[in-house]
């Protein structure tokens, strides 16, 4: 049963709140060529085009409409491999506070940039010490912006949700399956809520690295580990631990996880600049490769819908993992 703070009642409150500070991203029906290749009608969800990035700008601004002005007043923190510092960057900028940004000494120099463009006080750190430090921060009276646990950050992804329901109520189609790339869980566990409500028949499938499944071993043991061993060139997929929130409502929605190789993510960045003519980062095509995969003659006729969740990568970084 989906969490009364997840209905779909409260996430059109929710939505409403953030609308003005988020961009409604593009629903658009893949050509015949995609749907020919991956054997389903394909939809796309182009959350790639959204303020900061990717999705985790409805998050972090729904995080801080959600707190008391005085939890806000010694500002925020957060800690990513990149994606959510730059959405919790912009959102501090935007609603002008002051802030403590961890960003991983592995994040990629373009994402540090971004972060910078938005004001933000970057620190840097690793997998090992990175909670810790923001603990730390806490302490000292930041408000910490989580990447992919809480209420208001599952709320926040959840709209995300709402937007695609809205937008296949407007074409008046359904659909059958949605692949969603897994990091934390926070995604999957906010979208696949939203879905469920309005598709109670949809399949959602979450997609995580050969050598990043935490979600996958988190829902064979029935628990969320607390540690997960990461090495993915998808970095933003690379979570170093689940949270009992976020699992507790992704086991609640998952029909199947997939796992797909550093390669055959290569392969679909290369798939989607010939096709799609983008430029985009391992984790917004893992989708693609988890549904080549699966390779499933029940899609034949089926609506699936995969969900571009978002791309800070410069074209050096991206010609260089394409071409090694």
């Amino acid at each position: 049963m989906i969490p009364e703070e997840l209905s779909i009642q409260l996430i059109e409150k929710v939505y409403k709140k953030i609308k003005p500070f988020i961009n409604v991203t593009p629903l658009i029906k893949a050509n015949r060529i995609i749907d020919d290749d991956l054997n389903t009608n394909v939809y796309l969800k182009y959350e790639c085009f959204q303020k900061s990035g990717s999705f985790k700008a409805r998050g972090a601004i729904n995080n801080i409409l959600s707190a008391d002005k005085k939890d806000l007043a010694n500002g925020i923190t957060a800690v990513s491999a990149g994606n959510h510092a730059i959405a919790a960057s912009y959102a501090a900028n935007i609603f002008n506070l002051k802030n403590k940004i961890f960003l991983y000494e592995s994040a990629n120099p373009y994402r540090v940039i971004q972060c910078k463009n938005y004001n933000a006080n970057i620190l840097f750190t690793n997998k090992n010490k990175a909670f810790d430090e923001v603990k730390s921060a806490e302490k000292e009276g930041y408000k910490f912006v989580h990447p992919f646990d809480g209420v208001n950050t599952l709320q926040g992804s959840a709209t995300l949700g709402l937007e695609i329901i809205n937008q296949m109520k407007n074409i008046n189609t359904k659909i059958d399956n949605v692949l969603i790339s897994v990091g934390g869980g926070g995604l999957i566990s906010g979208v696949g809520s939203a879905l469920k409500q309005f598709f109670p028949e949809i399949k959602i499938f979450g997609v995580e690295p050969d050598n990043a499944k935490g979600m996958t071993e988190s829902l064979k043991i029935g628990k969320p580990l607390d540690k997960v061993e990461i090495n993915s060139i998808a970095d933003s997929l690379c979570a170093p631990l689940h949270m009992p929130y976020s699992f507790d409502v992704a086991k609640k929605v998952i029909y199947q996880m997939v796992n797909v190789s550093d390669q055959e993510m290569i392969n679909y960045m290369l798939y989607n600049f010939k096709n799609l003519k983008l430029l985009l980062e391992p984790a917004c095509v893992a989708g693609f490769a988890a549904l080549k995969k699966l390779n499933s003659s029940k899609f034949i006729g089926q609506n699936t819908l995969i969900i571009l969740c978002g791309s800070n990568i410069d074209y050096q970084s991206w010609n260089k993992l394409v071409t090694n």
